[in-house]
């Protein structure tokens, strides 16, 4: 099994900082086309393959034991930093054990690395060493490389000899990537591509505040916010999440959002840069919460607390691979350790809690407190920081804002 060394996709945080604040998918579903191919063809593979372990691709990858081919889910095309997400996956099947690679992310900056899902833990499974040829067109979303040397790193041997019941995996060349894509979003242009210019009045957009950066580094499931003593029963509770626009207009290509267990929308709007009217903004039933006043009860700053909610939002874009349900919100309220706690489950599998965004208090656009009723508005939310695992690290690079929350209480 995957052991709790396993690195994980911290690169990320270091370079792809500086991309701007956009979508990592492009916003038309026909625009992206190519195929990345992957030769394994190392000392590596040829290791797995001697200790009779079979290589295989898993739908709708292609291929078999010399060669598969993956298609492209989603891309960024940036002139520091490339992003590529993959569909499909590898299967290895030996007699001790069996390994299922998926959810294949390929990062190109300052370090370069491919990423994959195994056991549910995402590990940091090739360098990416270089190749014969690397060539990124970030204007115009096209991206090419030729021959790119995977490495396995020693984390990657080590989970995937585990994984297999080897007795041992060398950290050595496992085989090269190539591929040649167009219609990859441009982390440089700022705006999502595939947009038309949409028809009527518009109404302006409730934008959220920006997040001072990533935030606490957040990795694995987080623990249960622990009551303190003096802390009082949260009688009531609002939440109002709103979802990055550029996000919600990307799922809108494929089938959209739909809220679960009594979680509503607000009525669409028509917003600039959007073609159509859609709902940004969402909220969940209270289920309860506490509240503890701090050092100085007049000063919400330093209060702690916790709020639960229930219900879901469905993320759906089945034609490039993407099924998220996050539900049951959880609202931590601790001064800059501040987050937004959700249960995640994907492709209709186990839902697992983690911290979706971090909440930045100081970027509110306001906190007040009069009696026993507070209101912490418009919050700003980034994906964290030193996680492969934050469900929209797989969409953005960590420090990106997502949205806001808006939540209201009494006691």
């Amino acid at each position: 099994m995957i052991r709790a060394t396993t690195i994980r996709l911290s690169a990320i945080a270091a370079g792809a900082l500086a991309l701007v604040a956009i979508a990592l998918p492009a916003q038309s579903p026909a625009a992206i086309s190519g195929t990345t191919k992957l030769k394994l063809d190392g000392p590596a593979a040829d290791a797995v393959r001697k200790q009779g372990v079979s290589i295989a691709p898993i739908k709708p990858a292609s291929g078999g034991a010399q060669q598969i081919k993956l298609p492209v889910a989603a891309g960024l095309a940036g002139s520091t930093t490339t992003l590529v997400r993959q569909r499909g996956g590898i299967m290895f099947s030996g007699e001790e054990g069996n390994a299922r690679l998926g959810k294949l992310r390929l990062l190109l900056g300052k370090r370069s690395l491919l990423s994959a899902k195994l056991g549910g833990e995402e590990i940091d499974l090739f360098k990416v060493l270089g190749g014969t040829r690397r060539n990124v067109d970030a204007a115009n979303g096209s991206v090419r490389f030729d021959n790119l040397r995977l490495k396995l790193t020693r984390a990657g041997a080590r989970v995937l000899a585990d994984e297999l019941g080897l007795r041992s995996l060398p950290a050595r060349r496992f085989g090269t990537l190539s591929t040649q894509l167009t219609g990859l979003t441009s982390s440089d242009s700022g705006k999502p591509g595939g947009s038309s210019t949409p028809s009527g009045p518009a109404q302006q957009s409730n934008a959220c505040p920006m997040p001072s950066g990533a935030g606490p580094a957040s990795d694995g499931t987080p623990p249960e916010a622990i009551r303190p003593p003096a802390a009082v029963d949260i009688t009531g509770a609002t939440i109002g999440w709103h979802v990055r626009e550029s996000f919600i207009r990307y799922i809108a290509t494929g089938e959209g959002t739909s809220p679960t267990g009594g979680a509503s929308a607000d009525p669409p709007v028509l917003l600039p840069g959007a073609s159509a009217a859609l709902s940004y903004d969402f909220h969940f039933p209270f289920a309860g919460g506490w509240l503890d006043s701090g050092a100085d009860p007049a000063n919400p700053a330093d209060d702690r607390a916790l709020l639960r909610f229930s219900g879901g939002l469905r993320f759906l874009y089945s034609g490039h691979g993407i099924d998220l349900l996050t539900a049951s919100p959880e609202i931590e309220l601790n001064g800059g350790a501040s987050r937004a706690i959700f249960a995640v489950a994907e492709d209709g599998g186990a839902a697992q809690r983690q911290v979706l965004v971090n909440l930045d208090l100081s970027r509110a656009s306001s906190i007040s407190h009069s009696g026993s009723s507070y209101v912490y508005d418009r919050v700003p939310g980034a994906v964290p920081a030193g996680t492969a695992s934050s469900t929209f690290a797989g969409f953005y690079a960590p420090g990106t804002d997502f949205g806001c929350f808006t939540v209201a209480f009494s006691t």
